[in-house]
């Protein structure tokens, strides 16, 4: 699901809406990383066909790009947030002035775009 998402916007990307393209294997190399943020980059390269050092290269280059982050993932009940609330909104052209906004509010713990 994840990787469909990041397909998508290299698709964007080389049809010269987006500002860099990721090919298969770093999309292999992402989806690798979305299971396990801290696996290996010897395993990893096992999986994608590529050396440790290959995969050491890309992962920063991706990384330096903006195409992705590696982070923390908490779960709210565990940190003391005891109550959540998911609220969906549709946004119709640019995102990044609505997340902006989203995330200026104090109340926002965190924000999220989807598509499809």
């Amino acid at each position: 699901m994840h990787s469909e998402a990041v397909a998508s916007r290299s698709a964007d990307s080389r049809n010269g809406s987006g500002s860099s393209s990721v090919d298969a294997v770093s999309l292999a190399i992402i989806e690798q990383l979305q299971e396990d943020g801290r696996r290996p980059y010897a395993a990893i390269g096992k999986a994608v066909g590529l050396s440790e050092a290959a995969v050491r290269q890309r992962v920063q280059k991706l990384l330096d790009q903006g195409v992705m982050q590696i982070v923390a993932v908490t779960d709210p009940l565990t940190v003391g947030l005891r109550r959540q609330a998911m609220v969906g909104i549709n946004v119709e052209g640019d995102l990044d002035p609505v997340a902006e906004a989203l995330s200026a509010m104090a109340e926002c713990e965190y924000v999220v775009m989807t598509a499809g």
